[in-house]
């Protein structure tokens, strides 16, 4: 029955991150116990102390660590209309290669692109738009997310499609071009925005020898 009020809330955010200290700090982060899954028994861990939370945050919040190590903040709130997951990758634009300048970006426009389970690259967007609900990505120096909201009643075959993106990507040669443009595209409109071209100018005025001295959008 705990099983199924967490997975059947009317509200669960779900915040997925590749926390280093997960994998390369055994015994020295945070406690976690076992547990399985009531349904399939699938393992797990959550965390077993306590969490810090604001006397007037009214929402149940979980942590729990799946077997690949990716940790998962889990929250409910009923009175919330959608349901919503994030995930963010630890990679940016500081990651890419001087000799393909945007491609973290790149990358991002692909993994939208179809996947083996789900190979129509259109499945996705008409799926989330199906059930009322948004999605975006976007790419910074250090961090790529991707996030999205759909109606509560999708939200499994919505994180079915969703993870995906994270297992197998098609990157169908077909796309290349379309999202090459696309990327184009956004930077052509990204000239107008004084906020970015101040940041262009921080990024002249860098170590040139310096990652962040790099061209992104």
């Amino acid at each position: 029955m705990q099983h199924q009020l967490w997975t059947r809330a009317l509200f669960v955010v779900v915040l997925i991150g590749l926390y280093r200290w997960c994998s390369s700090m055994p015994g020295r982060g945070p406690e976690f116990a076992a547990r399985t899954t009531a349904e399939l028994k699938l393992p797990y861990m959550e965390f077993a102390g306590t969490l810090e939370q604001s006397a007037g945050d009214m929402r149940e919040h979980r942590v729990i660590k799946l077997p690949n190590n990716l940790v998962v903040l889990c929250t409910r709130d009923p009175d919330a209309t959608q349901a919503a997951a994030t995930l963010h990758v630890d990679v940016g634009s500081l990651a890419d290669p001087p000799e393909l300048n945007g491609l973290a970006h790149f990358l991002e426009h692909m993994l939208f692109m179809g996947t083996e389970k789900y190979p129509d690259e259109g499945e996705y967007i008409a799926f989330i738009k199906k059930n009322g609900g948004q999605y975006n990505a976007f790419t910074s120096l250090d961090t790529t997310g991707y996030y999205f909201g759909v109606a509560n009643s999708a939200l499994e075959q919505t994180l079915d499609r969703f993870s995906r993106f994270f297992i197998d990507p098609l990157f169908a040669p077909g796309s290349v071009d379309r999202e090459l443009h696309a990327v184009d595209s956004e930077h052509k409109g990204n000239l107008q925005d004084d906020y970015r071209r101040e940041f262009q100018l921080e990024r002249l005025l860098s170590n040139s020898s310096h990652p962040f001295s790099m061209f992104s959008t």
